[in-house]
């Protein structure tokens, strides 16, 4: 059989600083390695028509996030004019939460990870079984939505096979982070055993966190392409067993690993476990985005963070303590006030956060904040549901909303925070012994990158409210 597997290219509302390799197609076509598998990568190449006639495929399968539910549409159903015949199937975090949303474009929705169901589904097409078998898909039929039965085990990251890398080398020099590091995606865990309302990965998971194993990762790390320069672990949460971490520090050390990391690590593991993360540094650790999410503790319980503003202070100066650069994430909330954006941008400054990212909340299907807020929506478009415009009603001014936001990015990523406060002491909170601040070792080229990328969010944002107005029947 032949398969097509295709990412979407970026809906036109957005705007995507990184461009990472599409790792969960590359697992999806790992779990079928006796048919013909190709990935078309539409955020580089658009050709879907010219694909689809030289490759001729059986079968098409798209992956989406909440904002790209209108592009995968897009795309399948010009796959069905393509030739009604080709089986259309969906799959990701949004398809399984709304499945709905797909009931016209495509034949089989996948819920859940689809690692088992996908080969499972394959395999009952090939053999002429009746795919109503498989577990975790849901059928569309003429418009209704027919499930099958959920897979109660508890299942395992260690069978899984390495990702079909070689499918999407004819693209691997286009991926790449925000600075524009040559990157690679590395997956050893998935879940998380909190329970923040924003996030719907614990609920994916249903509840539950599994690891692989320590060798297949190192030996995954070991045997990516040369020209790799900063491998990312694409985790909910990388280090949630220490030992598991530990273990991998260990190996890295002693194959004498090269590559430089980034991870995402919550505030409250790097205060509990500073050793662990000065072993992470000696085996190549060097960036860690941490949800720090809000500049007080009631911004934070009403999240369901679990965490409090003193230990993210604490995280913070642990991490500069041992040279690790800091990737810091700040919630903006509907309800900000001027006052609240100038009090948010002094955090970041006093604290010397030189890559802030400043997403707002925006309640996605199967959130616990999505079930809350659900009424209070002031528009439908899922285009919009990008962490740039707000979904809820703001306490400002729409447009004033947007333009405190566009001018926290520019304030924050500003060349006088590079030049003067680079090198500076930097005391914790509690007046301890100062520490020498660094600009996040961002040399001049990547600090361009840094500049124009900033520019561009602040374009965006300036832009959103005109695009929230523009036939959409905002809501005030």
């Amino acid at each position: 059989m032949r398969i097509l597997l295709v990412k979407p290219p970026p809906n036109p509302h957005r705007i995507s600083l990184n461009l990472y390799e599409p790792l969960d197609l590359e697992y999806l076509a790992a779990a079928v390695p006796e048919q013909t598998v190709k990935i078309l990568d539409m955020r580089i190449d658009r050709n879907l028509q010219e694909t689809m006639r030289r490759f001729r495929p059986h079968l098409v399968g798209v992956t989406a996030y909440t904002c790209d539910v209108k592009t995968a549409n897009t795309i399948l159903s010009e796959v069905k004019r393509f030739d009604r015949h080709i089986r259309t199937v969906v799959g990701g975090i949004h398809a399984t939460f709304v499945p709905q949303d797909f009931a016209s474009t495509a034949d089989v929705i996948f819920i859940g990870y689809a690692d088992s169901s996908f080969r499972q589904y394959v395999e009952a097409l090939e053999q002429n079984h009746d795919p109503r078998e498989v577990h975790n898909l849901c059928f569309s039929e003429r418009g209704e939505l027919f499930f099958t039965a959920a897979d109660t085990t508890r299942g395992s990251l260690q069978a899984l096979p390495p990702p079909a890398r070689h499918l999407t080398r004819s693209y691997r020099r286009r991926y790449h982070d925000y600075l524009h590091y040559r990157t690679a995606l590395v997956m050893s865990s998935r879940g998380c055993p909190f329970r923040c309302t924003f996030c719907a990965c614990w609920k994916l998971m249903k509840g539950k966190y599994l690891s692989r194993s320590p060798e297949a990762i190192v030996r995954e790390i070991t045997t990516l392409p040369d020209d790799v320069e900063l491998v990312y672990f694409s985790d909910d949460n990388t280090i949630h067993k220490p030992d598991h971490a530990l273990r991998i520090a260990e190996l890295l050390i002693r194959a004498r690993n090269s590559r430089r990391f980034h991870i995402y690590a919550r505030s409250d593991d790097i205060v509990k476990r500073p050793e662990l993360f000065a072993l992470l540094k000696e085996a190549g650790l060097e960036y860690v985005t941490v949800g720090l999410e809000a500049i007080t503790d009631a911004d934070l319980t009403r999240i369901n963070k679990h965490t409090t503003v003193a230990v993210n202070d604490e995280a913070i100066r642990i991490l500069k303590k041992l040279g690790i650069y800091i990737n810091a994430h700040f919630i903006i909330y509907p309800d900000y006030n001027k006052e609240n954006f100038a009090a948010l941008y002094n955090y970041v400054n006093e604290r010397r956060l030189f890559r802030p990212a400043f997403p707002v909340l925006t309640p996605l299907p199967g959130t616990e904040l999505y079930a809350s807020t659900r009424d209070k929506f002031v528009f439908e478009d899922t285009d919009l549901f990008d962490f740039t415009h707000s979904v809820l009603p703001t306490c400002l001014p729409r447009k004033e909303f947007y333009r405190q936001l566009a001018r926290l990015y520019e304030k924050s990523y500003s060349l006088r925070r590079y030049f003067v406060y680079a090198g500076r002491p930097l005391r914790s909170a509690s007046g301890g012994t100062a520490e020498v601040c660094h600009a996040d070792g961002v040399t001049p080229f990547r600090l361009l990158l840094l500049r124009l990328g900033a520019l561009s969010m602040y374009l965006k944002i300036r832009y959103a409210y005109r695009a929230e107005t523009m036939n959409r029947g905002i809501r005030s």
